[in-house]
């Protein structure tokens, strides 16, 4: 005699062999490719720890150079200073004409590349606080920090200028430098990530998701009357190509930024880490 099974326990059987199938697959996966669930067991955590690095971006600033290799063998355009050293430093106040906390820096490796990023970090910063101790500005606030590493011969400055003149809005400059100091030359985004074995794809996914993130977050306070800085996420800015605004803390993290204020008035900047 033939004991007839009910469909819905065949239609369960079916189902639970289904699961069983694909978490068999998935063990197999895993165990033919470790390093996959390892990257996506750290991934959260590594979000986590990289916007929480982007948020406490205006805490690195010391005015000083971290250098990891103790290196020695560098040629210096001034062997009485260290490699990175401030070279223009005021900290004065003239009630209702400016008060001025300038740090700025001065590379000091004898490279013809970087006597012109001198020159630029001169004419960015330096000739800014003369500018406005010599009257070229009332009511005044303006400040300039540093921070420089070097890390297995690359050498990374980043400087922030914060500069609000009279009714104009406050505006943010963050200008970097990357430098390799073995061959004596300029090093390039790409190079960077071949170095730290960064996907491109994944890496410009990244850059373009956390910009929208930001500009969902811009708009949500303009709608409630806000005025706000709008990003246009259709600029080529954030394509890979174009990053050339970017430093290596002294933790080998890679930050990229976007600092609006290098072109307008706004202060207005985001960190996107890795």
């Amino acid at each position: 005699m033939k004991v007839k099974i009910p469909k819905s326990q065949i239609i369960c059987f079916v189902f639970i062999t289904i699961i069983c199938i694909i978490a068999v697959f998935e063990a197999v996966y895993y165990v033919l490719n470790p390093n996959m669930l390892e990257e996506s067991d750290n991934e959260p955590e590594n979000t986590i720890n990289n916007g929480m690095l982007a948020k406490n971006f205006d805490d690195i600033f010391e005015n000083n150079f971290l250098d990891t290799l103790n290196s020695g063998n560098i040629e210096r355009i001034d062997n009485t200073q260290s490699y990175i050293y401030t070279s223009y430093e005021k900290k004065e106040e003239i009630s209702g004409q400016y008060n001025l906390d300038v740090n700025i820096p001065t590379i000091n490796i004898n490279s013809e590349e970087i006597k012109l990023y001198n020159q630029e970090i001169q004419t960015i910063f330096e000739d800014k606080a003369e500018s406005i101790i010599n009257g070229g500005s009332n009511n005044s606030i303006y400040s300039v920090d540093y921070q420089a590493y070097l890390n297995d011969n690359i050498l990374s400055i980043v400087i922030r200028s914060t500069l609000k003149e009279g009714d104009n809005p406050q505006r943010v400059i963050v200008q970097t430098y990357c430098y390799n100091t073995k061959e004596m030359r300029k090093v390039e985004f790409d190079e960077i990530l071949q170095l730290h074995n960064l996907d491109r794809n994944y890496v410009g996914e990244t850059i373009k998701k956390q910009i929208q993130g930001k500009q969902e977050e811009a708009r949500a306070l303009q709608q409630l009357g806000y005025s706000v800085y709008s990003r246009d996420l259709r600029s080529d800015t954030y394509e890979v190509e174009n990053v050339n605004n970017f430093f290596i803390d002294a933790d080998n993290h890679i930050y990229v930024i976007y600092a609006y204020g290098n072109t307008s008035y706004t202060d207005v900047t985001d960190i996107v880490v890795f």
